[in-house]
């Protein structure tokens, strides 16, 4: 099939709801081509986004639909908190150990009810790529079933590269956003043009106490050790050098080497190292010219996998 016949092919999306607790609801939406449907990939995004850090509905560009031209049965997992007005929001309770034990737990469990049984590829994006780690540290048997992992600019514990990065943590995120949580109830990320979806308080404050450098549970379940007993499949991380400042490759690095020895490749984007532009961090699975710029070495690298 030519890149023309990609594009005109036929794609189905699908939204489902589903049940965690309380009444509140994660969701899945599915993108997947009309006639047949391939390897299932799951997608999770990261803090302050939702599933349209992968794909843009209007257009039908990004990544996830990239991939289901390619044949590939695509699931873009939202966590709970996503599309609720502001009071309900506020009146959420999620924390990060709900997200991987509740909400991920359903996710899976419901994109296995209708995927095929190969194995899948999983794909996370900024905090995303925690939350996924986390979720196969406490569900190592998971893992046989998976053929690869790609992690866009991947992030555990902050690594430290200068005095705006430390400002920006520290003041911006620890002090001055979280003192406005406080005060509303939730994060207006979407306001503040932080993210693309507003967060729960009390996701965010856990997310920000997973930088510290302590990777371990309320209920002592110590994520930093199990994670270096898995056998990992082979890995991707792409790492944004736009705004230096923020060290993404640094913190790639880092939280590729936190899971310990495996087969993993780490490859740094921006027009210093040859591409067609500095890609945001926000960008990279969105951007039209990623899908000749760097797509397709993903492409290349899902199709030569065993």
């Amino acid at each position: 099939m030519n890149y023309k016949s990609k594009l005109a092919a036929t794609l189905v999306t699908e939204r489902l709801n589903i049940l965690v607790a309380n009444q509140q609801f994660a969701h899945l939406v599915r993108i997947r081509p009309e006639r047949s449907s391939g390897q299932a990939v799951l997608m999770l995004h990261g803090l302050m986004d939702d599933a349209s850090c992968f794909h843009d509905a209007k257009t039908q560009t990004g990544l996830a639909y990239v991939l289901a031209r390619e044949g590939y049965d695509v699931y873009l997992a939202e966590l709970r908190g996503r599309h609720l007005d502001t009071q309900s929001l506020a009146n959420l309770e999620l924390g990060v150990e709900e997200a991987i034990t509740q909400d991920l737990q359903k996710l899976v469990a419901t994109m296995d009810n209708t995927a095929q049984p190969d194995k899948q590829i999983w794909i996370g994006q900024g905090f995303g790529s925690l939350l996924l780690a986390n979720y196969l540290a406490r569900n190592p048997a998971k893992l046989t079933t998976i053929q690869t992992l790609v992690h866009f600019s991947p992030f555990r514990e902050s690594q430290p590269t200068g005095a705006v990065k430390s400002f920006w943590v520290n003041w911006v995120h620890r002090r001055g956003v979280s003192l406005l949580g406080k005060v509303l109830g939730y994060i207006p990320a979407v306001k503040l043009k932080l993210g693309r979806a507003n967060e729960s308080l009390g996701f965010y404050q856990e997310a920000l106490h997973c930088l510290n450098g302590t990777w371990q549970s309320k209920d002592g379940f110590d994520y930093l050790a199990e994670v270096k007993k898995l056998d990992w499949p082979p890995s991707l991380y792409f790492a944004s050098l736009h705004r230096s400042w923020r060290g993404s490759e640094t913190d790639a690095r880092a939280f590729m080497f936190d899971l310990g020895d495996h087969n993993a490749r780490l490859i740094k984007l921006g027009r210093q190292v040859g591409n067609q532009k500095n890609y945001k961090r926000s960008e990279l699975c969105l951007h039209e010219t990623a899908e000749q710029d760097y797509y397709p070495l993903l492409l290349n690298w899902l199709k030569e996998l065993p």
